[in-house]
This record gives structure tokens, C-alpha cells and sequence, in this order.
């Protein structure tokens, strides 16, 4: 076990109130949906590939396929799957108002890049209408390419944004060139994230709001630096913060580097370096196969 030694600031970013003026894009044309998937039997590598499970678990949800170049607001559950997004100031907007109740969404072979937006805020997937979300991500690259950080108020503006959601389950999830303020505003109570790549830089990494446990398996995590804190990792409060780490680097190195760990307030988060691969114990959730 680990305790990092860290700095502390202040800095309490507003948040986006998750409209355009009030006005709901238009849904672009062409836009697929299905009343359901069929089960597949891929692999990755000969490790057991996370699409399986999601297939089969969001067998009777609706289906978004195809390009969109709009803000998309997608009801859940649902399941993204064969789609690229690009071009508005949110990517895919979740929302929960319609029976039944079932707050679950997963993104399977989805990229999301070039996102524009005219004020402060933007992200590639935003929760804040869907309150108690839960995500399952597999085989998603996220390139935004905000504009570089300056303030708060100017580039609050991130690769994913999990205002209010449950939980984050994630295998091949690639932000990059995310440029502004967070590659992940996780403010997931529990996060878990195998061979997750984060490329480029920004004011910070992934920004932690809630104590986890959170998990990083064989991921690689870089902040090139020179935009704002430039942080790897960000904790609304470091004490009590728990982050289980297996075979990981962050910018090369096998540890996180205690400079590029801040916290709001509290101090030390418990990084865990561990030894046996958290998805041979039964740690991670069962979307993540052994090995």
C-alpha cells in the first residue's frame, strides 16, 4: 500500500447546467434504431472481451447507430454502438424520463471528436439529466480537441463529464487531445477502467469527487503539462480517496507521481499498487472476463 503525499488548492469550478439556451438540438437523419442486439462471441487477444457482456445484457434495450453532428439526447437504457459523433458542444447528452426506470447506457465501438461549443462548458458523454447513470464503455475513443485551457469560466470543458452518476465501467477507453480542463470529471461513485489510454494534456487528468474504490488496470496515463495544473490526478477530497492500481504507468512511470496528484481538500488518497490482477478475485465487475 502506498500513501501519495500531495498539494492542495482551492479551485471549485461551476457547473454546466446541461442546456443550449434551453433549446434541444435537432436529432439528425439517418439515425438507426434497433429493439435489439444479437450476442457475438468476440475476443481481445485471448482476453475475454467486454462486448460479450454488454451484448448480452442490453439485449432488449434500443440501438443508436450511424454519424451525428448534433448534440444527441438519448433515452435510457440504451446501447451506442458503430457510431461516430462530432461537431456540437455535447456529443451524447443522456436523459431518464421515460418508463421503464432503467438508468444503464453502453457505448460499444463509439468515437467521439471535434466537439465545438460556444461557452464554457462541453464533453464528449454527459450524465447530469440522467441522474444515478451507470456506463459501460468498450472499444470508445474520445478526441475532442477543446480549445487549451484558461479558466473556469472560459474552458470548463472536458472528455467526460459524470454529473451525478452511479457508477463507470470502462475496457479500451481512449481519451485524447482533450486540451481544457478534465480527460474525466468522474464524479462516479465507483469507477473501473482496464486498458484505459490517456493521451495528451490538459489542467487536469481524471478529476475524482467521490472516494471510490476506483480502478486502473494495465492503463496508460500521460498529462504532457503546460496547460493550467496539469495533474494526472485531482481529488475533491483526498482523505479517504482509495484508487487501485495494477500494471500502470503515468507519464512512463510505474507510480503516479506526487507532484501530479492535487487535491480540493484533505490530504494522502490511498494509491494501491497491487500485485495480483484484480480481475482474477473478483474484484471488478463481471463485465471485465479474467484474463
Amino acid at each position: 500500500m502506498v500513501f501519495a503525499l500531495v498539494s492542495c488548492d482551492a479551485v471549485v469550478p461551476m457547473a454546466d447546467p446541461g442546456t443550449d439556451s434551453g433549446v434541444i438540438d435537432d436529432v439528425d437523419a439517418g439515425v438507426i434504431v434497433d429493439s435489439g442486439v444479437q450476442e457475438d462471441a468476440g475476443r481481445d487477444g485471448g482476453v475475454a472481451d467486454a462486448r460479450v457482456w454488454i451484448l448480452a445484457n442490453f439485449a432488449d434495450a434500443g440501438v443508436k447507430t450511424g454519424t451525428f453532428t448534433t448534440r444527441q439526447y438519448f433515452e435510457t437504457p440504451v446501447l451506442v454502438r458503430g457510431a461516430d459523433f462530432c461537431c456540437a458542444k455535447y456529443g451524447i447528452d443522456l436523459r431518464e424520463q421515460l418508463a421503464p426506470d432503467d438508468r444503464r447506457a453502453a457505448f460499444l465501438d463509439v468515437t467521439i471528436h471535434d466537439l465545438v461549443s460556444s461557452d464554457g462548458f462541453g464533453a464528449g458523454i454527459q450524465t447530469a439529466n440522467a441522474d444515478g447513470a451507470t456506463l459501460f464503455l468498450k472499444n470508445v475513443r474520445i478526441e475532442p480537441n477543446w480549445p487549451n485551457w484558461v479558466s473556469y469560466s472560459t474552458t470548463n470543458k472536458d472528455g467526460l463529464v459524470l454529473d451525478g452518476s452511479t457508477a463507470l465501467y470502462a475496457e479500451d477507453l481512449t481519451i485524447a487531445n482533450w486540451n481544457a480542463d478534465g480527460a474525466i470529471d468522474n464524479k462516479a461513485g465507483v469507477s473501473q477502467l482496464v486498458r484505459f489510454k490517456m493521451e495528451g494534456r490538459g489542467n487536469r487528468g481524471i478529476r475524482y469527487w467521490r472516494a471510490g474504490p476506483h480502478y486502473l488496470v494495465e492503463s496508460t496515463l500521460e498529462n504532457t503539462g503546460g496547460l493550467g495544473e496539469g495533474s494526472l490526478f485531482w481529488f475533491s477530497n483526498c482523505t479517504g480517496a482509495v484508487v487501485n492500481i495494477y500494471a500502470s504507468t503515468f507519464n512512463g512511470s510505474p507510480t503516479v507521481p506526487a507532484n501530479k496528484v492535487k487535491c480540493d481538500s484533505g490530504s494522502a488518497p490511498t494509491l494501491n499498487y497491487l500485485t495480483i490482477d484484480p480481475r482474477t478475485t473478483g474484484e471488478l465487475h463481471p463485465m471485465f472476463g479474467a484474463p
